[in-house]
């Protein structure tokens, strides 16, 4: 992007302008106060709610919140979204009759969006927001003299990026995250299998691709497990049993619970090998097989910190390779059962 002369506070004013436009009807004359419910969502180290209202109050307080359900001439819902490739933003405005209207803006931190957010909160209830007092009398000659410049900030504020949607999108990493867990199965072998497992999710950053995608947040995940050795004691010996494999989860959409919590369903299978190994026998050996399962698994996260978070994940499982390990006797040593269910829990982080 071509740095221009224009200050950071000019393209907020325009910004704001936009705001206008889009979000304030015929401006309120005198001292009449707006009914406001606001739905204010953060994430990271994003302004809390009461530090977004504190800087709307800074350019306008011709207005009052009033609780979510009540009658408010508007409802505005605000979104702020931050992670190391920048910060995200979004302002939806509802009229009383219904009509709405939505903007996005991208900054380099939260801060900076948050500021612009709040201009434009501002200028759509107030057009003339930030605007000396005796401009209140009088009504604007144009959409352009609705805005008066903010005051002069304590520091300069880097300028907002709103994204066109004819403009190429810029260039992207996915975010990843990794997580280890202790995990417990019973669709292996007879009884329960202790195993650990650790696995990589790649989903795309919120601010790519259309509307629709970046609601859903598709994530694809890859990973390893492997089990603790589980031992079946029988007459004259024992036999044990390894299970190695690893795994892919494709998950077509994420559910946020708020900004602590997320639950994902997926679908997942594993591919590798079932080893056992007899000792105690005459002509004892081990031996292996292919292993391969299919299932759906739902995957929970909650979040510590920003980049801490719990795991947990539940498969449902149905092995499609059910091979018998049998003793040079005839003797049944262990079977597959037709359908298991694999649980576990651990600790992750994002990159």
């Amino acid at each position: 992007m071509r740095r221009g002369s224009s200050s950071p506070w000019l393209c907020v004013a325009r910004g704001a302008i936009v705001a206008a436009a889009l979000f304030a009807p015929a401006p309120a004359r005198g001292a009449e106060v707006e009914h406001v419910a606001l739905l204010y969502e953060t994430t990271g180290s994003c302004p809390s709610e009461p530090d977004f209202l504190s800087i709307v109050h800074r350019y306008t307080r011709r207005w009052v919140l009033v609780p979510e359900g009540t009658a408010a001439t508007r409802t505005i819902r605000v979104r702020l979204a931050d992670d190391p490739a920048g910060a995200t933003g979004s302002l939806a405005v509802r009229r009383a009759n219904g009509a709405s209207s939505e903007r996005e803006v991208a900054g380099p931190n939260c801060t900076t969006v948050a500021e612009a957010l709040a201009i434009m909160v501002a200028v759509a209830i107030d057009p003339r927001a930030g605007a000396p007092s005796g401009e209140h009398q009088r009504e604007p000659e144009d959409d352009a003299s609705r805005i008066a410049p903010p005051p002069t900030p304590s520091a300069p504020v880097p300028r907002p990026v709103v994204p066109s949607k004819e403009a190429p999108q810029s260039t992207w990493r996915p975010l990843a995250t990794i997580d280890a867990r202790g995990e417990v199965t019973s669709a292996v072998v007879r009884g329960p299998l202790l195993a650990v497992a650790v696995s990589m999710k790649l989903e795309l950053p919120e601010t790519v691709g259309p509307h629709w995608l970046r609601t859903l947040r598709p994530s694809i995940g890859l990973g390893i497990r492997q089990s603790l050795p589980k031992e079946h004691v029988l007459r004259g010996g024992s036999v044990e049993f390894l299970w190695s494999t690893g795994h892919l989860r494709v998950c077509p959409f994420r559910l946020a619970l708020g900004t602590t919590a997320e639950v994902t369903p997926c679908v997942e299978g594993n591919v590798g090998r079932l080893g056992a190994t007899a000792e105690g026998y005459a002509h004892a050996q081990s031996t292996s097989s292919l292993w391969l399962d299919l299932g759906g698994s739902v995957s929970a996260a909650v979040n510590l910190s920003r980049r801490i978070f719990l795991s947990s994940t539940v498969l449902v499982a149905a092995p499609l390779t059910r091979d018998e390990f049998v003793l040079a006797s005839g003797a049944s040593v262990s079977t597959v059962p037709s359908l298991g269910v694999l649980g576990g829990v651990g600790v992750g982080v994002r990159l």
